[in-house]
């Protein structure tokens, strides 16, 4: 049987979750055959993937067994019992802690407030096959040549499923009936407030000012905005401007998916630096346009490529994606 990883815990919601799962996965393609990876930490979002719903147990390479039928019973469980369980509580810590007391285990425990790194490299490979099971958690655990080498294949495993896709593709499409230019825009709030001193905290009132800058490089062309967000913002800060709320928005109530896909759909991204983003313009192959600070005039040469991998070797989006 091959060594496997168990991935626990590590930080943040659906992009950070993704943004990880890209990591673990394309290291599993690069070493096939020589590991396996279960990634306990992305079953919460097992089911909104078409690949993961199948594969609850978010086990690869893919492949049925135990921990699919133990994931289906988690998610079966009535939602009380789910918040003390899941993500950041003790059943995913007991796991790790097994790592560190079970008979042929092992534990990689990385200190997430000190924001040690782990490379997925040789050197941890061969550290993974000293054991039978290496429990391991943590936040920056990356191999980005890699991520880029498999890219397109590890895209493939994030397809939304269809409950999901579906809908968000209708939604754009009708958009794009009367507009020939669809913009997402990522309005981050929350947690910006702190993280980084705020330097990355904008006002719904900064955005409107830069969605106008993005109408005047676009004289000739019927643009509409895609805008998402976690927080609710007050419509009339946009009504002279072509914006329509993603249906995941806080201002219409969905989901965090549904807002994630529909970025995806656009044509590009305006955002703060954001794993949120970054994860859905890898998922859709888009451009970001990268809104860094309040005297920022918007320029077309301040977009750039390459999803998540564009996104790290970018000099302020890499704050995020590491």
């Amino acid at each position: 049987m091959r060594p496997q990883v168990i991935y626990t815990h590590g930080g943040g919601r659906l992009g950070n979750q993704v943004l990880r799962a890209a990591h673990w996965t394309a290291w599993a393609m690069e070493n096939a055959g020589e590991v396996e990876v279960i990634n306990f930490a992305f079953w919460p979002y097992a089911e909104n993937f078409a690949t993961w719903r199948e594969h609850p147990g978010c086990v690869f390479p893919l492949r049925d067994g135990r921990a699919n039928r133990v994931a289906r019973g988690w998610a079966g469980m009535p939602r009380g019992l789910h918040g003390a369980l899941e993500y950041k509580t003790r059943l995913q810590r007991v796991v790790q802690a097994a790592g560190r007391i079970w008979p042929g285990w092992q534990a990689v425990d990385l200190d997430i407030v000190g924001e040690e790194k782990l490379a997925l490299d040789a050197e941890f490979l061969a550290r993974v096959k000293r054991r039978g099971v290496t429990t391991c958690c943590g936040w920056e655990i990356a191999n980005w040549p890699l991520v880029e080498k498999h890219e397109a294949a590890v895209r493939e495993l994030f397809r939304p499923a269809a409950e999901f896709a579906a809908p968000a593709a209708e939604f754009v499409a009708n958009l794009r009936r009367d507009h020939d230019l669809v913009i997402g825009v990522f309005i981050r709030q929350s947690d910006y407030r702190e993280w980084h001193d705020g330097r990355f905290f904008f006002p719904a009132t900064q955005y409107a000012i830069w969605l106008r800058q993005i109408l005047a490089l676009h004289p000739w062309r019927q643009v509409v905005f895609v805008v998402a967000s976690e927080w609710w913002h007050e419509p009339g800060l946009f009504s002279d401007l072509p914006v329509h709320f993603a249906t995941g928005s806080a201002n219409v109530g969905g989901d965090a998916i549904r807002s994630w896909i529909e970025l995806s759909l656009c044509d590009l991204i305006v955002s703060p630096p954001s794993t949120f983003s970054a994860t859905a313009a890898f998922l859709g192959s888009k451009p970001l346009w990268p809104v860094a600070a309040w005297n920022q005039t918007m320029a077309l040469d301040q977009i750039f490529a390459g999803g998540i991998v564009g996104a790290a070797k970018h000099p302020v989006f890499s704050l995020a994606v590491k």
